[in-house]
C-alpha cells in the first residue's frame, strides 16, 4: 500500500498538471511527458555542467520548465488559439516530439544519474521497510498538492484561475482576463511536470523516453474525471495502489496490464470518471 500510494503520488501531480491544461484551454497536452523529461535534464545540465548542488539546481529546473510553458503558450498557443481543438492538439505531440529529440541529440540516448532527494538505505517499522528517498517522493507530492489547494482556495489569483478553467465565458464577462489566466496554467502545469520528473528519475532509468511514464498520468486523469482536480490526485493515488496490489497478489509482470483493466472498466460504467459530476449551465 506504501508503495502504491508513493508510485500514485507521481501520477496525481502528472494528472494535476493534465488537468489544469484540460480545463483552462480545452487542450489534451500529449507533450506533457516530454516536459517532464525536459525538467529532469534540465536538472541534470545545471549540475553536470554548470556545478550547482541539488536544490539551486532543482529551482533552476522548475524556472527553466515553467519559463518553456511560457514559450509554449505565446510562441505556439496563442496563435493557434482560434483553430479548431485538433489543430493545438496535434501541435502539443509536435512540441513533445521537438523536446525529446532536441535533448536526445543534446545529451545522448545513454541514462544519465539523477541523485536520490534522501538516502536509499532501507529500515524497518513495526515489519514495513521504509526507504528515506521514497518517504521524499511522497513528502514532496503532498507538499506540491497542499500547495495547489492553498493557492487555488485562498487566493484571488487561483480562484480566478478555476473561474476560468469551470467557465472562460463567464470569466471574461467578469473581468478576469482569460489570456493571463491560460499563461499561468501552462507555466503552472509545466512546472508540475519537472517536479514530478525530478522525484521519479531517480527510481528509473534518465533518457529521453522517461516521459512515457506520463501515460500513467493520463490514465490516473481519466480514472479519476479528466475534469476533476480532486478526482486527478484521487485517481493517481488509486492506480498506484491498484498496480502494487496486483503486482503483490496477481504477477509482477501483470500489474500494467491489471491496472489499465481497471481503467478500461471504470471508463465504460463511469465514462466520467469516479468523480462525475452534474453542472449546471445557465443559457
Amino acid at each position: 500500500m506504501l508503495s502504491g500510494a508513493i508510485a500514485g503520488s507521481v501520477y496525481a501531480l502528472i494528472a494535476v498538471g493534465l488537468v489544469l491544461i484540460h480545463n483552462g484551454t480545452g487542450v489534451v497536452n500529449f507533450g506533457f511527458g516530454d516536459q517532464l523529461m525536459a525538467g529532469v535534464y534540465i536538472l541534470v545540465f545545471a549540475q553536470q555542467f554548470l556545478g550547482l548542488s541539488l536544490p539551486p539546481a532543482i529551482l533552476v529546473a522548475v524556472i527553466v520548465s515553467g519559463l518553456i510553458g511560457l514559450a509554449i503558450q505565446y510562441l505556439v498557443m496563442t496563435p493557434l488559439r482560434n483553430r479548431p481543438v485538433l489543430i493545438p492538439i496535434v501541435a502539443t505531440i509536435a512540441i513533445g516530439a521537438a523536446l525529446r529529440e532536441g535533448i536526445r541529440a543534446f545529451m545522448g540516448p545513454n541514462p544519465w544519474p539523477v541523485p536520490f532527494l534522501l538516502s536509499t538505505s532501507p529500515y524497518r517499522i513495526a515489519g514495513i521497510s521504509i526507504v528515506p528517498s521514497d518517504l521524499a517522493i511522497l513528502g514532496t507530492a503532498i507538499v506540491v498538492m497542499l500547495c495547489l489547494y492553498a493557492f487555488f482556495e485562498f487566493t484571488k489569483y487561483g480562484q480566478a484561475i478555476l473561474a476560468a478553467c469551470a467557465n472562460p465565458t463567464g470569466a471574461l464577462i467578469v473581468g478576469i482576463p482569460a489570456g493571463a489566466t491560460t499563461t499561468s496554467i501552462w507555466v503552472l502545469s509545466s512546472m508540475l511536470a519537472a517536479i514530478a520528473g525530478i522525484v521519479i528519475a531517480p527510481l528509473t532509468s534518465l533518457t529521453p523516453d522517461i516521459g512515457l511514464i506520463a501515460i500513467k498520468g493520463f490514465a490516473a486523469a481519466v480514472l479519476g474525471g479528466f475534469a476533476s482536480l480532486p478526482g486527478a490526485v484521487v485517481g493517481g493515488i488509486l492506480l498506484g495502489i491498484i498496480e502494487a496490489l496486483s503486482g503483490y497478489y496477481v504477477s509482477s509482470a501483470m500489474k500494467d496490464i491489471v491496472s489499465y483493466a481497471v481503467l478500461v472498466a471504470v471508463i465504460i460504467l463511469l465514462p466520467s470518471g469516479l468523480f462525475n459530476r452534474a453542472t449546471a449551465r445557465k443559457v
